[in-house]
């Protein structure tokens, strides 16, 4: 079994590869660009996780139409010819966020009305791109995006509270440029791709209200938990006292157009028609899973023991490839992030079971607040871990993921992958 496993652990391997290389996913922005007429001067705005990669593309296409422009990107070493490149933090925002947002805001203020404007989000924008509302810190916001992150919450229901906290965020920018032609390229990381969740939406119109986000906080009994200042500016902006976020039915901005790019469906196909080409007989999601990682992983062992006890159609040696986002419920005080818990408890699942083996990958190479990017575990990773009087359920009950996998060997590390398509799971049988 053993080999067999070692087999898997390299083609897991080659697939992560393969994507940090743009060869199963690489987002034609150029080419999507070039489907709309822009003539005169034209502005590149964007954050997100991809915002580089994106700009990039937008410089090759755009050339000397472009008069300036500005990316909030979770780290600046590297320059664009003609756009500048601003640092911000995620998951959580940090003092660069707000700075590089003041700098983007600002700009945005200057640009004439009949000049274009191409915005370029992408996952991560939420922290990347975030200037607090007034009367709220910048630890404060922290811990709020802290507590969020860690309570179980869907990103849906985190960013409806995150738009209400922000002065950027909800469609503010699109408010802010409701008069310009405004070009959206979104690069989708959230199951459903609706632009108004994606990056919490700057420059889409948001139907959430501050009451909604109070709702999610009480739902998840972080009410009392969130800092003060927090509770007062929700509080105010259920009584009126603090403008709504733009709406849908009362934003008439004729200019804007908005193209969101699905990728992790594209992603996951590729995937599955490169390890059909491996010779493994191959089932990939229809859809995105959006539900807590127990459920999550519950569902891919399931499916993979029924390969192994033939109550299914498909056969080994054999493939099945997931996509979405999960959520955590912290309870513990341990490191790790959604993709190291998913892969800790499927190992548990598995224990034992004939050769199968699990990859779980954050996309953009960054799993939670850790230098991970998932893991690689197998159906004897527990086993070998129990011999080393290491409890894989102790890790997991304190939220811990990260350390059981450092001491198995058992973590993916890649770095930032300057992507961002939701995560990716693939499961070998046999």
């Amino acid at each position: 079994m053993s080999e067999k496993i070692n087999q898997h652990r390299s083609i897991l391997e080659d697939v992560v590869n393969n994507f940090v290389d743009g060869n199963f996913f690489n987002p034609d922005v150029a080419g999507i660009l070039s489907r709309f007429s822009v003539e005169g001067n034209v502005w590149i705005l964007g954050s997100g996780k991809a915002s580089f990669e994106m700009a990039r593309q937008a410089e090759s296409h755009f050339g000397s139409q472009i008069k300036d422009g500005m990316v909030i990107a979770p780290e600046s070493s590297r320059e664009l010819k003609q756009v500048q490149v601003f640092k911000g933090a995620h998951p959580y925002p940090d003092d660069d966020s707000v700075s590089a947002s003041y700098e983007l805001w600002e700009l945005t203020k200057k640009i004439p009305e009949e000049d274009a404007v191409v915005f370029l989000l992408s996952g991560g924008a939420s922290s990347l791109f975030c200037i607090p509302a007034n009367g709220i810190e910048i630890d404060e916001y922290q811990k709020t995006y802290e507590l969020l992150l860690k309570s179980g919450a869907s990103i849906e229901q985190i960013n409806v509270v995150r738009k209400h906290l922000s002065e950027t965020a909800g469609g503010r920018l699109g408010e802010l440029l409701s008069a310009h032609r405004l070009i959206s390229i979104i690069l989708s990381d959230v199951p459903g791709d609706k632009p108004e969740v994606i990056g919490s939406g700057p420059t889409v119109p948001d139907p959430s209200t501050f009451k909604e986000a109070f709702q999610v906080l009480k739902h998840f009994r972080l009410w009392e938990a969130v800092p003060h200042s927090v509770r007062i500016h929700l509080s105010k902006g259920m009584h009126g006292d603090s403008p709504e976020t733009p709406k849908p039915e009362t934003s008439e901005w004729d200019k804007h157009e908005v193209k969101v790019i699905s990728g992790a469906g594209i992603l996951a196909g590729n995937v599955g028609e490169y390890l059909s080409n491996r010779g493994y007989n191959v089932k990939v999601s229809e859809e995105a899973y959006n539900s807590d990682v127990k459920e999550v992983s519950k569902r891919i062992c399931s499916d993979a023991i029924s390969i192994l006890s033939n109550k299914t159609e498909l056969k080994p040696p054999a493939a099945l490839v997931y996509y979405g986002e999960s959520t955590v419920d912290v309870k513990g005080d341990g490191k790790g992030g959604r993709n190291q818990e998913l892969a800790l408890n499927a190992a548990i699942s598995v224990e034992g079971q004939h050769s199968i083996s699990l990859l779980s990958f954050a996309t953009d190479g960054i799993d939670g607040p850790t230098d991970a990017a998932g893991a690689i575990i197998n159906s004897e990773t527990t086993l070998k871990a129990r011999k080393k009087k290491l409890e894989p359920e102790a890790y997991l009950q304190n939220n811990d993921s990260y350390h059981f996998h450092e001491q198995m060997d058992t973590a993916l590390k890649t770095g930032a992958t300057g992507n961002n398509l939701m995560d990716l799971q693939v499961v070998l049988v046999g």
